[in-house]
């Protein structure tokens, strides 16, 4: 179910960004992102008491993904706020799901 909420969440950032809605688009990339990261330990059966407190030592040292560590956090870095920038990191995001979930 979080994996699902996760993949709503960005399939509406397109439209978002077409619409100029970018600090819309942001929220709907920030909250797939927790639902991203919730979603990976719930897959790998590990159960943080936050999933974005400590996400290093979550990810890259419990999970045993330090590369995939560095992967997120390009994901929420957006210098150029309103542009298809939060698109592209949607897209991001994406890939990490098909390919880690």
């Amino acid at each position: 179910m979080v994996r699902s909420r996760c993949l709503n969440n960005l399939e509406h950032i397109p439209s978002f960004i077409r619409r100029g809605l970018y600090f819309q688009s942001f929220n709907r990339l920030y909250d797939a992102f927790s639902e991203f990261l919730q979603a990976l330990f719930i897959n790998r059966r590990t159960y943080p008491i936050a999933y974005d407190k400590w996400a290093y030592e979550g990810v890259a040292e419990i999970l045993g993904l330090p590369e995939l560590y560095a992967q997120l956090v390009h994901i929420l870095e957006v210098p150029h706020f309103e542009s298809e920038e939060i698109a592209e990191r949607a897209d991001d995001l994406e890939r990490l799901v098909d390919h880690y979930l």
